[in-house]
């Protein structure tokens, strides 16, 4: 699995920030991921899948497109959206 580190430059003082490793994957792999992880799929209107995080009751679509990775924008938004930590569910996923 591919990953990539992001690093952010703070402007006001010209430091830099790194963040964790945020993978690569293929939208459905994480839709499914994200299934295993506890939330529940809503509804399916073509490739957008519509699904809730039980816990917090947020919501969030996904793009599933088989063959096209999710763009770590995507994957870290999703996480947001879904009231989800970002570390938690890479830790998730390491264990699958």
């Amino acid at each position: 699995m591919r990953t990539i580190t992001l690093t952010l430059r703070n402007t006001c003082c010209g430091s830099y920030l790194q963040m964790s490793s945020i993978p690569v994957i293929k939208s459905k792999d994480f839709y499914k991921l994200l299934l295993k992880f506890g939330c529940v799929a809503v509804s399916v209107r073509g490739s957008h899948h519509k699904i809730r995080n039980p816990g917090t009751g947020k919501t969030s679509t996904i793009a599933v497109h088989t063959n096209k990775d999710a763009g770590v924008g995507t994957f870290s938004v999703t996480l947001s959206q879904l009231g989800i930590d970002t570390n938690e569910f890479l830790e998730f996923m390491q264990n699958q």
